[in-house]
């Protein structure tokens, strides 16, 4: 009697659903999705680029710990209902779940899709998202980004490649939607997460040369770069997948920056000791634009020989001499190498795409 009264009920939530457009099927009293309820619509941690390309591990929860979903019930009758209507779905770390409230239930004989990003909107107050199911586009827009640089107080080996709980905002999505057939209902949705921002890093290394000159060391005084756009907006075509460097893909521009707000100039890592090894002294989110003569790289360095003697060094580079632009999804390393009074300092500078097992390594001299 219990199961026969639970499925009239569900039936009378779907038929009021019917007539109310994007508002929620269930009304359910527990707080959030568990697990063992095979019935509910529940999400899994998502893969963050596309694991056939590359054989990164890298999981969504690493990066946030909020995504907005928005998911289409298509019926046994052709009809489309939307369930999900950019729902915040919360990552709980003690559980290691994704959950959201109230409950949503799978119906087996209808099939879904569902799109995500992230962080939700509510978690970035400036920024705004929303899909035209008219036009099939998504867009974020006023996504504000101020330099955040997570070497700014300890210079690292190598960049982390991670941006949770930093000041700027590593915005995630779901570029292709997630299809679940009728067959598969009771699965739990995994999204395949695209980073739609660039990477920016910058590596200081002491060329061999130094240490047979008899330095002792080499140290970072200061290092900025600029000018940086630092508002932009992003439209995505649903269903849609740009090409990385297939300039006839048009989709592949999809930010728009906003030249009238203030520019910012980024800050790397002071007091950085630099051995042969190198270290990492700027690992920051950049929103992908043009890079013009304005933006330009200047290090204050030292090098300090036995005895106590030091000689200071300023070094000058315009930033287009290294890359043209900053694209979607790519992850950007300049390697600046420090050598003797003779030579004093060269650079390299490479492009790779995010989460790729092949940027890991990409810097070292």
């Amino acid at each position: 009697m219990l199961n026969v009264a639970r499925h009239r009920v569900l039936g009378w939530m779907a038929a009021a659903m019917l007539l109310t457009g994007c508002q929620y099927s269930i009304v359910n009293l527990r707080e959030d999705v568990e697990p063992n309820d095979s019935l509910a619509i529940s999400f899994g941690n998502g893969v963050i680029d596309n694991p056939i390309r590359t054989r990164s591990v890298s999981l969504l929860s690493q990066h946030t710990n909020t995504m907005g979903v928005w998911g289409w019930q298509t019926t046994q009758g052709g009809e489309v209902v939307c369930q999900f209507n950019n729902k915040e779905v919360t990552y709980d770390p003690v559980r290691a779940l994704w959950t959201y409230s109230p409950a949503r239930y799978w119906d087996k004989g209808s099939s879904y899709r569902f799109y995500a990003y992230a962080p939700h909107a509510n978690s970035v107050p400036d920024a705004s998202v929303s899909i035209n199911e008219q036009t099939g586009f998504i867009s974020i827009k006023n996504v504000i980004l101020t330099g955040c640089n997570t070497m700014d107080t300890v210079a690292q080996p190598v960049p982390s490649g991670s941006f949770y709980g930093v000041d700027d905002t590593d915005w995630l999505i779901d570029r292709s939607g997630q299809m679940v057939p009728k067959e598969k209902v009771h699965s739990r949705v995994t999204f395949n997460m695209q980073h739609i921002l660039a990477k920016f890093n910058v590596m200081v290394v002491a060329h061999p040369d130094i240490v047979s000159s008899g330095s002792t060391n080499v140290v970072v005084d200061s290092l900025s770069i600029g000018q940086f756009v630092g508002k932009g907006s992003f439209t995505q075509k649903l269903s849609h997948t740009p090409v990385v460097g297939v300039e006839a893909d048009d989709t592949v521009r999809e930010w728009i920056t906003d030249s009238t707000y203030p520019r910012y100039t980024l800050q790397g890592t002071r007091g950085a000791n630099v051995t042969m090894a190198g270290c990492c002294v700027v690992e920051s989110l950049v929103l992908p634009q043009p890079i013009t003569e304005q933006m330009q790289l200047r290090l204050r360095y030292s090098i300090n020989s036995v005895g106590g003697h030091s000689e200071h060094f300023t070094y000058l580079l315009r930033l287009d001499n290294a890359f043209s632009e900053f694209r979607c999804s790519n992850n950007y390393t300049l390697t600046l190498i420090i050598g003797s009074e003779n030579d004093v300092i060269t650079f390299d500078s490479g492009s790779t795409l995010w989460d790729s097992e092949n940027d890991r390594n990409s810097w070292i001299y």
